[in-house]
């Protein structure tokens, strides 16, 4: 599929798997999108924490949550769920 047909959650899942394949994984994996979840979890904790101190504003935030959500996805995605 050519790259300008993919949606930009598909894009963000392709860059993804891109990154894990440069270190030979897969997010196809079901142990690899486990920790790449708790990971991500890890990270969105930081963002709420940011936000409940004022260091990023609301609009900032929200950018960042659907960066987030986005990269959540990205083993369904890449799985075709």
């Amino acid at each position: 599929m050519p790259a300008d047909s993919l949606t930009p959650e598909q894009r963000l899942a392709a860059s993804l798997e891109k990154t894990f394949a440069k270190h030979g994984h897969t997010l196809t994996d079901e142990t690899t999108a486990e920790i790449f979840t708790i990971t991500l979890g890890i990270a969105r904790d930081m963002i709420e924490g940011a936000r409940h101190s004022e260091a990023i504003s609301d609009g900032q935030h929200r950018e960042l949550d659907a960066l987030y959500l986005g990269m959540l996805a990205a083993p369904g995605i890449l799985s075709g769920e």
